[in-house]
């Protein structure tokens, strides 16, 4: 902890630390970074949890191989391969009731994350408008509404 002008603050890696994450658009741009650097930066990270859809015939296990075989993983590949077993696919779809998350995992979610990171979105500037409002819209507010029985998530925010 440090304290600084009267505030305190934690650094990052003991944020994180015993932690576990669910992380939504994690095959994503940003998201693909966001988990590499979580991993790389934070050791002590419990679990990270990834809501990710079977696509084009492969599962959700296949598709997480796809993803850490990726060149943005290679760092971690080489130097702290332990550190990716910490990722575990939750089968799910951002554009279905309960974000197509079946029971048992909802379960699982509700009783250990404690931090929830939304990135999953299209940013098709040519998305039909139904598809647009679903995945943006109404997948944000299914995601909030797991959020809310979710047993240790607490509101941060940081304005300045």
């Amino acid at each position: 902890m440090i304290t600084m002008a009267g505030s305190e603050y934690t650094s990052v890696k003991d944020f994180y630390r015993d932690r576990s994450i669910f992380i939504t658009g994690a095959t994503g741009f940003m998201g693909k970074i966001l988990v590499e650097k979580l991993l790389r930066s934070c050791p002590h990270i419990k679990n990270i949890y990834l809501l990710m859809r079977p696509k084009k015939g492969r599962n959700v296990q296949e598709r997480l191989q796809e993803l850490l075989n990726g060149p943005v993983f290679e760092n971690l590949r080489r130097n702290s391969p332990d550190e990716l077993s910490k990722i575990i696919p939750v089968a799910g779809d951002i554009t279905e009731p309960e974000l197509g998350i079946s029971i048992d995992d909802q379960n699982t979610l509700i009783r250990t994350v404690s931090i929830v990171f939304h990135s999953a979105a299209t940013v098709k500037f040519d998305e039909a408008l139904k598809l647009s409002v679903t995945i943006n819209m109404l997948g944000t507010k299914r995601l909030v509404q797991l959020c809310n029985r979710m047993h240790n998530v607490e509101v941060r925010k940081s304005y300045r």
